[in-house]
């Protein structure tokens, strides 16, 4: 018994011992896999199925295989200290998010340690994808190396900083989503993930080379819709398959030179760091508070800082809300770090610099870290002076954030945008194309000043020059220089930035990448705001902050600006004192403003006009409060440490005025300014020393200045007034105005003789300090005025202008009137004329100028007419493709035919002649010759032709008609056709056409019925699925002919043949061939080298239309010369329907008794039982018992099918079914279940469900079944149903098995052709 029990376990087993798919999305599921060989190709399949290939000793024969194979998804696997890794892939991105907490390093080749650029690609930043182009050892690094392109940078990276996702496990990457107004980039977290739709930077308006859509870049200037067409255009290093292949993409604010002016004011970033960004008072104490912000009111400091030392304020202000937090981060509040400088990634927060204000942050930015740093032609860090990306710019060593720039294109763009996009395409930018030379002029020979060392590094154009010729190109462009230079090109090493450098670089190296809507402009032609020329004072001495103490001497506004522009609500009133930290002066030297305290509590800051405060003697106080959270200290109303008393307070690094101090109860207590505007207590006392709290005292010390003239040399012309006190002021940092206190002192100007003469103004303040200055005036000697005017020509009898393009100026005047002073001009007669000219200026100085008008002979019109060829019978149209033209006036509209004796219907040569006629009477004739010749018939073009028996017949195709006279004939009739395409034979075809003129003209051809004959081919064949769709079965997979490419451009067809298994009979039903490579589930592997890509196919099956029987399946490949013949199985267990229902019903089964396992179709009108369980299983009759028992049929056995619960506890419905196999006439019986088998069934099955009642034992009358050949199925139901032939698997012999009764003999045989089932014969 024990030794039955396991040979029929190890059957049932065997049944199931299919190779196991691995399924798996990510390395954490393949690190652990064997590998067949050291290194393994395998297939990575878009359902997570990892389909092993081939194995190699060597990397390089496997990526060598890998490749040659060619499919989509092929990758090779190795082992990198002991783990199983992807190395190479034929298309995949890199997953750089692999090791979060250390930089990943780039190197331009694979055996260098010297990094071009690092990134930090922890999913932070966003860039934690890249494009993977190759893969290759490093004998030098002994380690796996990635070539990757990501953030516009193409390199090499070692293999502990990446992973390589294969296209088809790829679920999100970064992406570009193209909206009617913007670009967004979307980063992903991770690429194995799905996208959620909200990471990502707005990055700038739309590309007008872009449409609406997604499009996937790794590049930033490329894009495309596919990412196949993308990683293969990288690997082919092109962009042939890119949307915008023909028209780059350059980010204007990511390529906007440092070295720009914005075109917005500092009032206008004031305005938006308040109304758009919501900040309306400046960071105070240690931490960020409600409404506060760093950025607040710093407009002024970014305008100074672009004015004074080169960087455009907007780039500044964006770099700034990138790095701070929108100027809320603990570098800006607590160091007053601006922009993360030294904040390196290791230790950002120790490591970053302190500064002594915000302001002075960002004077230092700009001048230390830009100008005279990364945008530095001679620094290292130079990439050019844009902020770029990974591959050029500041973005490749300032920071590890991969997109950084975009970030700063955001913040840009955002207030562009809210401002109405002045800034967007105001400047002319270009980038170079190789590395270049900057020189002092157009041409190689001038001086060198200093060199752009790569490709793409940014220029702002400002000019063109012509000059020595480059690669057969004169063209110079003048651009703003990156090297701060003087006007003799020498370089200025440190100080402020002058906005009159330039330099030139050949155009045959540069390429414009926008639109400038300005064209050429510079820097120094942007709106000369009122505060350019501003010079400021930050009270910084040796990068301390010392503020000065002032005393307000009348009530005032506050102001938002040091311009004094926009003017606030709040107000500070006269003798209230303040802290002074910012001075501003113009270009005189004069104060304008001061940046004074606003509210002491809140240590909020505005300016004030410089006339409103005077500064005074007096001590001060800077608070350190070390307590937790924001920290700040009280001010009492009385020197008294009660709560009651509490009135105001200090936060951690303010300052105040110590306006008196007192000891109480061994406490010091110092008096300071409380109220400003009249809403609270004037003054209240604070504790100079308590826990956590200390006070350190400062003395501000006010010294009396002599007044300041301010007067400049001045240029008049002979004979004008001089006003002596114009443009003439002084000032008093003590008094302020004393401008009219100023004497003329000394003055010799004589204004009607031309020289030098001396002015000296003097100035007293009241502690009797003077000034005085003297100044030089020039009386210059009255210029004559110049006329413009050039040679005229005019056409006889046209009107002529004479004042047209003729001008006047003056040195002293300008533009003036001009007269015609004498003309001879004849409009009607030709010849050579004279005009003069007079121009006379405010001082009585007269200018004339002669020049010659040549009046020319207006010229008769040109007759274009040719001669013509018409057919006997056809009308003439004499002014048909008939013209004339006039020199001067163009086309003459009117032609007249003045003679015409052409006979249309009379074979001969005729004469036409025509006249044309201008406005001025001039006159031309043309004659030409007409010919008629004999109408001549239609030509009819057709060929014998050959077809295939069978094949369709399309009697017009390649069949002409032409006419010499009507051209083409569509109208082709077929007044015989004897072609019968279903037999062999040769055929007639008769044409025949007609043409207008009534000419008929026939055409006969023979078609000749041949047999196609094919070669046979061995096919590669893919079962995907056959299931239900939309009521119809549907089938799918592919199989191709081996050898053969299956491109679109060769004609395959599909059909499905179904044999009968019991008659031979064989019906086609054709398939439909894939063309779109949406629907290719996985690709076709190729060792030959040729292309499978399209040999899939999918198409609907009408079982309606077969009769009842059992069929096997056969798919059917051919073209013109080759066919492929495969029996279909399912072998890889895909999605095979159970049951399906139309007027008939199929049910399918899957052979495992024959070696190639096909699928089966059982089709029946009336079913024999219903099938629910798993499809690609059949159930498993087996019995124990087969006998014949007074005269009725024994029977015990088990019959189970996978996912059957069979628990004692469960219904189950079982049937023996004999059918008859020549009607189909069924006879069913009962057969129960039991639940005291012989022994437990199912064990081995992974279902893990109880198979109890998988035993029946019944004895059946089957005498009452007629005379035939019967089938005998077993039929069960419980939670599933299923049913299955009864078959002999242990080759028992049944010959014994006979039972006769009523004239009628039962026998039973086992039918090995027929997967050894067992059939009944009654005779």
């Amino acid at each position: 018994m024990k030794k039955n029990l396991l040979f029929l376990s190890l059957i049932a087993i065997g049944i199931f011992l299919y190779p196991k798919e691995t399924y798996a999305f990510s390395s954490s599921n393949y690190q652990n896999k064997s590998l067949c060989g050291n290194y393994e190709v395998a297939g990575m399949h878009s359902d997570g199925v990892i389909d092993p290939v081939a194995c190699f000793a060597t990397f390089e024969e496997a990526t060598s295989f890998m490749k040659n194979n060619g499919a989509d998804d092929l990758v090779v696997f190795g082992k990198i200290d002991g783990k199983t890794k992807i190395l190479n892939a034929n298309l995949a991105l890199a997953d750089l998010s692999v090791n979060p907490t250390a930089l990943t390093y780039f190197y331009t080749n694979s055996e260098t340690n010297s990094s071009y650029t690092y990134m930090d690609t922890g999913s932070l930043y966003g860039g934690v994808d890249g494009a993977f182009i190759e893969a290759k050892y490093s004998p030098f690094k002994g380690k796996f190396m990635a070539k990757v392109k990501i953030g516009n940078f193409t390199g090499w990276i070692e293999s502990q900083a990446y992973e390589l996702v294969p296209l088809t496990w790829v679920k999100s990457s970064s992406s570009y989503t193209i909206t009617t107004d913007s670009i967004k980039h979307n980063y992903v977290n991770k690429i194995q993930e799905n996208y959620n739709g909200s990471r990502g930077s707005v990055i700038g308006p739309k590309p007008e080379m872009l449409p609406t859509g997604t499009y996937y870049s790794y590049d930033g200037k490329y894009f495309y819709q596919d990412r196949k067409k993308m990683l293969v255009d990288y690997k082919n290093g092109n962009y042939n398959n890119a949307v915008n292949k023909n028209n780059e993409y350059y980010n204007y604010y990511m390529y906007l030179s440092n070295h720009t002016r914005t075109s917005y004011s500092s009032q206008n970033i004031d305005e938006y760091i308040r109304n758009n960004m919501g900040f309306y008072r400046d960071a105070f104490g240690n931490a960020k508070a409600d409404g506060s912000s760093r950025l607040y009111g710093k407009g002024t400091f970014y305008y100074y800082a672009q004015e004074k030392y080169g960087v455009n304020a907007l780039l500044a202000l964006s770099l700034s809300r990138n790095e701070t937090g929108n100027g809320t981060s603990n570098l800006a509040i607590n160091k007053n770090n601006g922009f993360g400088l030294n904040a390196v990634d290791s230790n950002p927060g120790e490591a970053a610099n302190w500064y002594a204000s915000f302001a002075s942050s960002i004077l230092g930015y700009a001048s230390k870290w830009i100008t005279y740093g990364y945008a530095h032609p001679r620094d290292w860090r130079y990439f050019g002076p844009q902020f770029g990306d990974k591959w050029i710019g500041m973005n490749v060593k300032y920071a590890s954030d991969t997109y950084w720039s975009e970030k700063m294109a955001t913040h840009y763009y955002a207030f562009d945008k809210a401002k109405g996009l002045q800034d967007y395409n105001y400047y002319q930018l270009g980038v170079v194309t190789r590395q270049v030379n900057a020189m002092s002029d157009a041409s190689n020979s001038s001086r060198f000043i200093y060199s752009y060392p790569e490709k793409e590094d940014a220029l702002v154009i400002v000019g063109e020059k012509t000059g020595e010729s480059v690669n057969g190109n004169t063209t110079w462009y003048k651009v703003v220089s990156d090297l701060n230079i003087d006007s003799n090109y020498n370089e200025i090493t440190s100080g402020d930035y002058n906005w009159n450098g330039y330099v030139y670089v050949p155009a045959a190296y540069v390429k414009k990448i926008n639109k400038g809507k300005n064209g050429y402009i510079s820097p120094n032609d942007v709106t000369n705001y009122q505060d350019r020329e501003y010079e400021y004072d930050l009270y910084v001495e040796n990068a301390t902050l010392k503020p000065k103490v002032a005393k307000s001497i009348k009530d005032t506004n506050y102001y938002y600006d040091s311009a004094l522009t926009t003017k606030k609500e709040q107000r500070l009133l006269n003798n209230r004192y303040v802290m002074v930290y910012t001075a501003t002066y113009d270009k005189n030297g004069n104060a304008v403003s001061y940046l004074v305290t606003s509210d002491y509590w809140y240590d909020q800051k505005e300016w004030v006009p410089a006339d409103s405060i005077a500064f005074v003697d007096s001590d001060y106080g800077k608070f350190s409060v070390t307590a937790s959270g924001n920290q700040y200290t009280w001010v009492n109303s009385v020197p008294e440490d009660t709560k009651a008393t509490l009135i105001s307070g200090q936060y951690h690094n303010s300052y105040t005025p110590i306006l008196g101090e007192q000891i109480v109860n061994g406490a010091k207590w110092y008096k300071v300014p409380v109220d400003l505007n009249g809403t609270k207590q004037e003054f209240g006392w604070t504790l100079a020393e308590a826990p956590n709290v200390k006070v350190t005292k400062y003395h501000s010390t006010v010294e009396n200045t002599a007044p300041i003239i301010t007067a400049s040399d001045k240029t008049i012309v002979q004979g004008t007034k001089f006003d002596y006190r114009k443009d003439v002021t002084a000032m008093d940092n003590e008094e302020g105005n004393l401008t009219n206190k100023i004497i003329v002192e000394q003055e010799t100007v004589n204004i009607d003789v031309v020289g030098t003469y001396q002015v000296t103004y003097k100035v007293t303040d009241k502690n009797n300090l003077t000034t005085t200055k003297t100044i030089t005036v020039t009386v210059t000697e009255n210029k004559k005025p110049v006329i413009t005017a050039e040679d005229k020509e005019v056409i006889q009898y046209r009107k002529l202008d004479e004042l047209s393009d003729v001008t006047a100026t003056d040195e002293e005047d300008g533009k003036i009137e001009v007269k015609v002073k004498n003309s001879t001009v004849k409009l009607d007669t030709p010849g050579d004329y004279e005009i003069t000219y007079e121009a006379t200026d405010t001082y009585k100085q007269t200018t004339t100028k002669t020049i010659k008008v040549t009046v020319l002979k207006d010229e008769a019109p040109v007759i274009i007419a040719e001669d013509k060829t018409i057919t006997q019978g056809t009308k003439f149209d004499p002014l048909k493709d008939v013209t004339a033209e006039d020199k001067e006036e163009g086309k003459i509209e009117k032609i007249e035919v003045v003679k015409n004796d052409v006979k249309e219907q009379q074979i001969g040569k005729y004469e036409v002649t025509y006249k044309a006629v201008d406005s001025y009477k001039n006159e031309t004739q043309k004659t030409i010759t007409v010919t008629v010749v004999k109408n001549q018939k239609p030509v009819i073009s057709a060929s014998d032709k050959t077809i295939y028996l069978n094949e369709k017949f399309d009697e017009l195709e390649g069949v002409t008609a032409t006419d010499p006279e009507d051209g083409p004939i569509k109208d082709i009739e077929v007044i015989q056709n004897e072609v019968n395409e279903k037999e062999l034979g040769s055929y007639k075809v008769i044409y025949q056409v007609k043409d207008s003129f009534g000419n008929v003209v026939k055409k006969e051809i023979t078609v000749t019925v041949i047999e196609k004959k094919l070669e046979e081919k061995d096919g590669l064949f893919y079962f995907d699925y056959l299931k239900e769709i939309n009521d119809k079965l549907q089938i799918k997979g592919y199989h191709a002919i081996k050898g053969i490419n299956h491109t679109l451009d060769e004609k395959i067809d599909f059909y499905i043949i179904f044999k009968d298994l019991n008659t031979g009979e064989e019906y086609r039903q054709d398939m439909e061939r894939i063309t779109d490579k949406k629907e290719i589930s996985r690709p076709v592997y190729s060792n030959d080298g040729k292309d499978y890509t399209y040999s899939w196919y999918k198409g609907n099956i009408n079982i309606d239309k077969l009769p009842d029987s059992d069929y096997e399946l056969y798919i059917v490949t051919e073209n013109k010369d080759y066919y492929a013949k495969t029996r279909i199985n399912n072998k890889v267990l895909k999605d095979q329907i159970a049951t399906y229902t139309s007027k008939k019903t199929l049910t399918t089964r899957n052979n495992y008794r024959d070696k190639d396992m096909p699928l089966e179709f059982v089709i029946r009108e009336d079913k024999i039982a219903d099938k629910t369980a798993n499809s690609v299983y059949n159930q498993y009759n087996q019995y124990r018992t087969f006998a014949i028992e007074n005269n009725k049929l024994h029977l015990k056995g088990t019959a189970y099918s996978i996912g059957m619960d069979l628990a004692p506890s469960k219904k189950v419905e079982r049937q023996i079914i004999f059918e008859n196999q020549d009607n189909y006439q069924k006879y069913r019986y009962d057969l129960d279940s039991i639940t005291n088998g012989m022994y437990k069934v199912g064990a081995t099955l992974e279902d893990g469900l109880d198979k109890t009642r998988a035993w029946f034992d019944k004895t059946i009358d089957i005498t009452n079944i007629p005379k035939g050949t019967y089938t005998i199925y077993i039929a069960t139901k419980s939670n599933t149903s299923d049913y299955n032939e009864l078959t002999e698997l242990l080759s028992r012999n049944l010959d014994d098995v006979i039972l006769k009764e009523s004239g009628k003999t039962y026998s039973f045989k086992i039918n090995k052709d027929k997967r050894y089932r067992i059939e009944m014969i009654v005779k």
